[in-house]
């Protein structure tokens, strides 16, 4: 892997489409994750590398850039999503300590946060994050769509266990922080079987998420390619399944109605409502995703 640092003008981007909200900062570019369906990858076409896996872009001055955008007079607080493109608490996070210099300027300035992750690292900052609470939201999503550590190992390698994700997520409930669950993206004939959704269903609930939001994997552009290479190497067997549905970007309508169903059962059973609090800021800024 290649390290590469670098200094930001300006790290707050809008972007339209409002994926948790219309504002990101991304203070990596690249992520040690791997995970195989990553629809991130398009990401690095722009800069110096296309191995998004393996050139990773540091901003090191992040925070203080983050409080050049902040000090801006046309700047007023909006919720803004950690990150867009990668993970904050992605294992460089630990040499970098990036997120904790970035909390405290929220802090200072009083603006909300979104973070999403697929790491247990994010517990290092619990303090910081239950008192940016007490001035303005935090959200904490955590992103988990399989259980089963042989098939998350491949899927995601470098990520944290399933399990650990979730648990964690009692202990930052405990700080009266919102939490949930982005059960995403669900692999057809891998992880969508009833056991596994049921599993993560479950735990989910038992840990305080206030939500879970699941949706079934997209495989645009590079992605599709790099995607099924991985699983002709890994699952020589599932690729027969999956391409005929996925004739484009997206699955087959006729399997993303039955497994919205599959769904609202576990909803049911659970007794799993999303229970996601009216924000006090701009509508357009904090637009959730549809829920299934």
């Amino acid at each position: 892997m290649r390290v590469k640092e670098t200094f930001a003008k300006s790290v707050i981007h809008y972007h339209d489409h409002a994926y948790s909200t219309n504002w990101d900062i991304n203070l990596y570019r690249g992520c040690e994750h791997k995970c195989i369906y990553c629809f991130a990858q398009y990401s690095h076409k722009y800069l110096e590398s296309d191995q998004f896996f393996d050139d990773i872009i540091v901003k090191t001055n992040v925070a203080e850039a983050l409080n050049t955008d902040f000090s801006k007079r046309n700047w007023e607080p909006r919720a803004i999503n950690l990150c867009g493109v990668t993970d904050p608490y992605q294992p460089l996070e630990k040499k970098y300590e990036l997120m904790p210099k970035i909390i405290e300027t929220f802090i200072r300035h009083k603006n909300p946060m979104i973070i999403t992750t697929k790491s247990t690292l994010l517990m290092r900052d619990l303090d910081l994050l239950e008192e940016l609470n007490k001035s303005a939201f935090v959200e904490i999503r955590v992103s988990a769509s399989v259980i089963n550590e042989n098939i998350r190992n491949k899927i995601e390698p470098l990520a944290a266990p399933t399990i650990e994700r979730l648990e964690m997520l009692s202990e930052i409930t405990k700080r009266g922080i919102d939490t949930g669950v982005l059960m995403m993206p669900i692999i057809p004939y891998l992880t969508d079987n009833i056991a596994n959704l049921s599993n993560i269903f479950q735990i989910s609930k038992e840990n305080g998420a206030n939500f879970i939001i699941p949706a079934i994997m997209h495989l645009r552009g590079e992605t599709k390619k790099n995607f099924y290479n991985h699983i002709d190497k890994l699952f020589p067997n599932l690729r027969s399944k999956i391409e005929p549905l996925y004739r484009g970007a997206y699955v087959d309508k006729k399997y993303l109605k039955n497994f919205s169903e599959k769904i609202s059962l576990l909803r049911n059973k659970y007794n799993f409502y999303n229970k996601i609090k009216k924000r006090e800021h701009p509508k357009k800024e904090i637009e959730q995703l549809n829920l299934l």
